[in-house]
């Protein structure tokens, strides 16, 4: 066997030790040159064998004519053809399972779970096999595992570890989520920033003049911006810069407010990335700092650990920004 037949199998073995799969669940596939490898039909994953293994050709199609590839073989066809993943984990993890039934989302606690998992999608599906990946495929674009309603999880990394991980990060973060609110009915509550309301008017173009003045006003017009602001002593240069035209602009706060913004490039941290990327930055489809922790957008600029000290101002205007409509 080769390295990636024992890798699938070590990590098929770890899913099982982690109980992210029982039984005969789950489907595991990576990229093997220009052909792909993944789990044989009805294959149990911590049983996993040479044999249970199945190479497969550029169009999905078993490579040895006698064997039989997953039943979700569309969708990590699907996921290989839409995104740039290496390797694919399919599991069915209890506690997101049952988590995935009463929620349209997850939306993390933690600062790991943010930056690492973002607000992870629940994809509906009514049939006993991916048989339309389209919505998966598109959330698996900006988000490194969702959900789907009923059935389990499909996470996606460089390797099976990157997969692995972010699986098992989100089945932990939703017992969290269950712990949580077995607090609140007990009576114990947190207090929760206020709700953002939509910024209104006509849509934008994308840093054009007038959406930085936009974003300027949504965040020193909120309450809670300027609070968080002032108690981290949020003083510092943002340049936020476009990848296809150079284009940049430097966003300058004081103490919690924003007192200038100007289209240089000289901010004390640089942020760039596609246009592609900030628009579904701003759109709301990932979370900023989670684009930067997996290289979607790039600080080209400054310490993430010294930026990551105003998160709380920084994820506050973020969220009234992605108000602000954009072409």
């Amino acid at each position: 066997m080769g390295k990636l037949e024992n890798d699938m199998i070590r990590w098929g073995r770890l899913l099982f030790e982690r109980r992210l799969i029982s039984g005969w669940g789950g489907n595991l596939s990576c990229r093997s040159g220009k052909n792909f490898l993944i789990t044989g039909q009805h294959s149990p994953l911590p049983f996993l064998m040479s044999g249970d293994l199945v190479r497969l050709d550029p169009q999905g199609k078993p490579v040895r004519k006698e064997q039989r590839a997953s039943s979700e073989t569309p969708m990590h066809m699907a996921i290989y053809a839409g995104t740039d993943a290496q390797a694919i984990i399919h599991v069915h993890p209890p506690m997101v399972l049952a988590y995935s039934l009463v929620r349209q989302s997850f939306v993390p606690l933690s600062f790991e779970e943010k930056y690492t998992l973002g607000e992870v999608p629940v994809i509906a599906q009514e049939t006993p096999t991916v048989t339309r990946p389209e919505q998966l495929v598109e959330a698996l674009r900006y988000h490194p595992v969702a959900i789907i309603k009923g059935h389990g999880t499909v996470a996606i990394g460089k390797n099976f570890q990157e997969a692995f991980l972010v699986t098992d990060l989100l089945e932990e973060a939703v017992r969290c989520q269950f712990f949580k609110a077995a607090a609140e009915a007990s009576g114990e509550s947190t207090k929760a920033s206020r709700q953002v309301a939509p910024f209104g008017g006509k849509p934008h173009a994308l840093f054009s003049e007038e959406h930085m003045s936009a974003l300027v006003e949504s965040a020193n017009r909120d309450r809670e911006f300027r609070e968080f602001g002032a108690a981290a002593g949020l003083t510092t240069s943002l340049t936020l810069q476009m990848e296809e035209n150079d284009r940049a602009w430097t966003v300058r706060f004081v103490e919690g407010e924003i007192t200038e913004t100007s289209q240089t490039d000289n901010g004390d941290f640089l942020i760039s990335g596609r246009a592609e990327w900030w628009n579904a930055v701003f759109t709301n489809k990932i979370d900023p700092f989670m684009a930067t922790q997996q290289g979607k957008l790039k600080l080209r600029r400054g310490d993430l650990a010294r930026l990551s000290r105003w998160y709380k101002p920084f994820q506050r205007a973020f969220s009234l920004w992605q108000t602000i409509p954009i072409q």
